[in-house]
């Protein structure tokens, strides 16, 4: 048996599965993000200020998450206010449903609440919906529970940390 060749050249390079944030830094500002509308997607916000958790402000980020998702046809799996950033975990329809909801909720938080972005959005692909889904969830999870004040990051990183330190107090 042979074996198949390798092609090479620009054309066969695989897509990243992440675009934004701090990585438009490093030199791809002007590829293509990369999104699909059959996997979920982790989309991460992040403002200068934190004052996206402020009691005056968290219900008002809330409604607005929630009422452009529903008007764009998003649908949210998972959503934590931080502070400074959101975490959101979830599938678009499609490509131009993904335009008008990024510029929406930006815009709208943004005129909301006086706040600058300090990136572009950054989205990753999720790879799956079985344990690449469960990690972001999780993730997300942790990063609500550590803007709550339930735990402290720098002792927990994965929800297995959460569970030994649970099991030994």
């Amino acid at each position: 048996m042979r074996k198949q060749k390798l092609f090479s050249g620009t054309q066969f390079v695989k897509p990243l599965s992440s675009f934004g944030g701090a990585l438009l830094k490093n030199g791809h500002a002007k590829c293509r993000r990369p999104l699909d509308s059959k996997l979920p997607v982790h989309l991460v916000l992040r403002s200068v200020q934190s004052t996206l958790r402020l009691p005056k402000n968290f219900s008002k980020v809330d409604q607005l998450v929630e009422s452009v998702c529903r008007k764009h046809g998003v649908r949210l799996y998972k959503y934590a206010n931080v502070g400074n950033h959101l975490h959101l975990l979830l599938k678009i329809r499609n490509r131009p449903s993904w335009s008008a909801f990024i510029r929406e909720l930006t815009g709208r938080i943004a005129y909301a609440l006086k706040v600058e972005w300090l990136y572009r959005p950054y989205t990753r692909v999720v790879g799956g919906w079985r344990t690449a889904f469960r990690s972001i969830g999780n993730y997300i999870l942790l990063n609500q529970w550590e803007a709550e004040g339930h735990i402290d990051r720098r002792e927990t990183k994965t929800l297995k940390d959460l569970n030994g330190i649970w099991s030994a107090g």
